[in-house]
This record gives structure tokens, C-alpha cells and sequence, in this order.
């Protein structure tokens, strides 16, 4: 399994420039072949922050996602906000433990 984690900061009052996009953005990825699961969460203590959570069945599908039209429009919305940080991080997970 594929994990891809992490954030991205934008300027004061931006996230709501790219929210229709981040919607749409997540509807059709959850539709996608391959993904487990897929959303962003703005952040509690920064609502400038919005954190990114997917998981993959493998390396194919997150290449082939990442390939999508819809990954193409997120990329033009996110163009045009001003980003002041992010941090997104890819991970292979061989063992999965449920904790709650």
C-alpha cells in the first residue's frame, strides 16, 4: 500500500479560493481504480492549513491519479493561490495494525 500524507499552507483567506476544486477534486479521485482513501482536512488550529490524507494500492495507481484531469484542474487552482509552505510525503506501508 501507497500513503501519501501531508500539508500545505496557504495565504490568509485563500483556501476558500480552491475549495470547489478541492471538492470536485475529491469526488473523482475516490472514483478512481486504486484508491483506498482519499481527503483533505482543513486544519483546527490554522485554517490556512490544509492536510492531505490517501492511501493507494500501489505505486501504479498513484503514477495513473497523478495522470488524471482532475489532478490537472487542482494543479491550476493551486496555481493561482499563494502557497507559504507545504510538505507532502510519500510512504510505503507493508504492515497495517488497526488502532481504534
Amino acid at each position: 500500500m501507497i500513503i501519501v500524507e501531508g500539508w500545505l499552507k496557504l495565504a490568509p483567506g485563500q483556501i476558500d479560493t480552491i475549495m470547489e476544486a478541492g471538492r470536485a477534486m475529491i469526488a473523482a479521485t475516490r472514483a478512481e481504480d486504486g484508491c483506498l482513501h482519499y481527503s483533505y482536512a482543513q486544519d483546527f488550529s490554522d485554517p490556512d492549513v490544509i492536510r492531505i490524507s490517501e492511501r493507494w494500492v500501489d505505486e501504479a495507481a498513484l503514477t495513473a491519479h497523478f495522470a488524471t484531469p482532475h489532478m490537472a484542474v487542482l494543479n491550476e487552482a493551486l496555481a493561482n493561490v499563494e502557497r507559504l509552505g507545504g510538505d507532502v510525503r510519500q510512504y510505503s506501508a507493508e504492515e497495517v495494525r488497526r488502532l481504534i
